[in-house]
């Protein structure tokens, strides 16, 4: 038996190196090349369905530049130029800190509220068919209804809800809204009560629930799906559609991007995003400004009243010590710590502020103690080397320098509420909006292009991962003769291919004629065989053998080459008898065995073909002899050797047929004829072959392959499991049996196999002459 198996995995990629697994999978790829095309195809189909039934979605950007925030709040430097608050100013621009507030609740609330984006409202469409009916359909002119649905919206559909305003239990809750006759429209709960009625333009109110309806243009009957998100759920909808981000790593440059259905709404929301940003900045910035000045205002009364103290000591001092200006070492200490002193005073006065509006132990505050720690340090330094002074001087010097810290600090505080003043009324901040956003004309999504060619490589790879697993789940050692061979140690000594001429004369109905039969016998499907170039109604029937009609068949060229590997391994062996056996029923071990006779008799060999399948053999009919005796006689000593071989009608071949089946054919097998038979039959052939039942069906292939020399083992794909095959070679092995190695037979043509199949068509054709020099 050689037919197709539509099962079949392409041969194992277990080759040991690259080159091989590279060949390895390509066979594969062409091998299943339809099923790779299919896929892609399906695949690309989904991808384009998706680019261009898509709802497009247009993206607007508007851009904002951070800078640096004013470096010293109070705005006092000391006479060397250096901030008192220097290293507070953070190292690096606050874009993250900035992005942070662009989405935060404070800025997108305000925006959602305006446009009405917690408000859901959208037509209830047909799946795919209605979007398909949208794409041609014209704004503002609804579309009949297709096979009378008339409840859904199948295009130039128009909602606009203003208001809505629902009890906690509908928040969130998918609503139904439905369109009347009359321009009017009623609304309904999720549990399918009517909750209001009303007309477009005017506000209703009923069940707790406020509703506005701006402008409604729909078919009498159509439904719309309305929700009122919570503020949360809200900012979580809108949030995923917004995109901030930095254009370059510490450039300050943020870009702010959002997607919408509507282009006009994608630029309106963009920009209102960022203009609501900068004010709600700006704002910030002035309350700082106001708080900072309300401050300084608090603390000026308090800072004269200082500045007056510290002149009147002063004065007082010099007219009693008679004298008006400190000594030169005196003039040294107090330009030292005038400077530090001023730092200090400063210092306090804003952690003062700063501790008003942070809590302790926050950034700010620990640096500016760390500052005045630094700053008290360097005091005590002066004050070590400034006690060695006399009495006079040092107090000369301390009144002068209080003298002076307070003015200094009197004044700069003045400036600065003068300037906070102007601040205040003004518009600064360190956020300016660079680029506002533009009017969208092109959809940022789908991107058509990109969405087919994805679809491409996507089919690609799911197609080879489905190859693959495929591959990896039915490949097996049944499946592939690489794996039999390095999964069970099994020489393979070749694969047989399917052929189509081998199908048709197993059909043929010479089968069942024996020699010598009459040609007015022949049925009409034999002389249309004889038309077609395959077999002769008025010939032998053992010439419908694949070995004899169509010598340069793809699958006899298989089997010469497995015939001379054959025979060398026979040769070591210990005798010259040959089993052909099989796991399973229906692997076409009688096709094996019955070529190989005729192709080693054609070499010039005497070869006996022995039917050793008692139960049900077909060898007899495949050269169109009589079954009334054979083996089963001989081993019951009912006929002699000489009797049941008959010829087969090729020069070489001697056929002994199964005979009548026996009673039990197992207990028949096992006795000492079967070897003294085999034995006396030797000498006489250059080789004999067996064809046996199956290995697991019955013990009987057993017995003959522990007599028989060698045994060959026919595969055919799918037809046995792995596990059966293993078992069926342990069975041999453990009766003592020789197993020579396998055949693969019905083994699909492959496409991967095209070029080779290409040259034994070239080598099978006839020739014409003599071939030039």
């Amino acid at each position: 038996m050689n037919t197709p198996i539509l099962e079949y995995g392409p041969y194992s990629t277990s080759g040991n190196t690259v080159a091989s697994r590279t060949v390895n999978v390509w066979r594969l790829l062409i091998d299943n090349m339809w099923a790779v095309i299919l896929i892609v195809i399906a695949v690309t189909a989904l991808a384009a369905s998706y680019a261009f039934l898509a709802t497009p979605t247009f993206t607007a950007d508007a851009v904002v530049r951070v800078e640096f925030p004013n470096p010293n709040t109070f705005g006092l430097n000391s006479r060397s130029g250096r901030s008192v608050s220097e290293e507070v100013i953070p190292k690096t621009l606050p874009s993250d800190a900035e992005i942070q507030m662009i989405q935060s609740r404070t800025v997108l609330l305000p925006v959602i509220k305006k446009y009405k984006q917690d408000i859901l409202a959208t037509p209830d469409q047909f799946p795919v068919l209605g979007r398909i009916s949208e794409l041609l359909s014209d704004p503002g002119q609804p579309m009949p209804a297709f096979l009378g649905m008339r409840s859904f919206a199948w295009g130039g559909e128009e909602l606009n809800v203003d208001t809505l305003d629902v009890p906690s239990r509908f928040i969130n809750k998918e609503m139904t809204l439905r369109a009347l006759t009359n321009n009017r429209y009623e609304l309904i709960d999720p549990n399918g009560n009517k909750v209001l009625e009303g007309a477009v333009g005017a506000p209703v109110s009923g069940n707790g629930v406020t509703m506005l309806v701006r402008h409604l243009v729909a078919r009498p009957g159509t439904e719309f799906t309305v929700a009122r998100f919570s503020e949360f759920a809200a900012v979580q909808r809108f949030s995923g559609k917004l995109k901030v981000a930095e254009s370059t790593k510490e450039s300050g440059v943020v870009q702010i991007s959002y997607e919408n259905k509507s282009p006009e709404l994608a630029q309106a929301i963009t920009n209102s995003i960022a203009q609501t940003y900068i004010a709600s900045h700006v704002d910030q910035k002035r309350q700082d400004a106001g708080l900072t000045r309300d401050f300084i205002e608090s603390e000026l009364p308090r800072l004269k009243d200082e500045l007056k103290r510290a002149d009147t000591e002063l004065s007082d001092y010099r007219t009693q010590a008679n004298s008006m200006a400190p000594s030169a070492e005196a003039s040294s200490y107090l330009k030292g710590t005038l400077d530090i002193e001023t730092q200090i005073a400063t210092l306090r006065m804003q952690r003062t502020q700063t501790a008003s509006r942070f809590a302790p132990g926050t950034r700010e505050l620990q640096t500016i103690d760390q500052q005045l720690a630094t700053l008290e340090q360097q005091r005590k330094q002066y004050d070590s080397r400034f006690n060695q002074l006399p009495e006079s001087d040092r107090k000369t010097a301390d009144l002068t320098r209080n003298a002076k810290v307070a003015e200094d600090i009197y004044v700069a505080m003045l400036d600065k509420s003068r300037e906070l003043q102007v601040t205040r009324a003004g518009t600064i901040g360190n956020v300016h909006l660079v680029d506002t956003a533009l009017y969208p004309t092109e959809p940022s999504k789908p991107k058509r292009l990109l969405v087919i060619a994805g679809g491409i490589v996507g089919g690609l790879i799911i197609s080879g991962l489905y190859i693959f697993l495929r591959q990896r789940k039915s490949v097996s050692i049944v499946h592939s003769p690489d794996a039999a061979e390095h999964h069970l140690q099994l020489p393979v000594f070749g694969a047989v291919a399917f052929s189509d001429q081998q199908l048709r004369l197993d059909e043929s109905p010479l089968r069942g004629r024996l020699p010598g039969m009459p040609y007015e016998h022949a049925s009409d499907a034999a002389k249309e065989l004889a038309e077609a170039g395959i077999g002769d109604p008025h010939a032998d029937p053992a010439t419908l053998l694949l070995a004899t009609t169509s010598q340069n068949e793809e699958a006899i060229e298989a089997l010469r080459a497995i015939r001379t590997s054959l025979m060398r391994d026979i040769d070591g062996a210990r005798n010259n008898v040959l089993a052909v056996a099989g796991a399973t029923p229906g692997i076409g071990k009688t096709f094996i065995a019955s070529n190989l006779a005729v192709l080693h008799a054609q070499a010039g060999n005497r070869v006996l073909l022995i039917d050793g399948d008692l139960r049900r053999g077909q060898v007899a009919s495949q050269f169109g002899l009589a079954h009334t005796a054979g083996l089963a006689e001989v081993l019951t000593h009912r006929r002699e050797l000489e009797e049941v071989v008959q010829a087969s009608g090729i020069p070489g071949l001697s056929v002994i047929s199964n005979g009548v089946p026996p009673a039990n054919p197992s207990k028949l097998l096992s006795t000492t004829r079967l070897r003294s038979l085999l034995e006396q039959l030797m000498p006489q052939y250059d080789l004999v072959i067996i064809d046996t039942p199956a290995v697991l069906a019955v013990s009987d292939a057993v017995m003959v392959g522990a007599a028989a020399g060698s045994t060959l083992v026919v595969v055919r794909p799918s037809a046995q499991s792995e596990a059966e095959l293993g078992e069926a070679i342990k069975r041999l092995d453990l009766a003592g049996a020789r197993v020579a190695g396998a055949i693969f037979n019905a083994m699909p043509k492959r496409r991967s196999d095209k070029r080779i199949r290409a040259y034994s068509s070239t080598y099978g054709a006839p020739s014409y002459g003599p071939s030039q020099p």
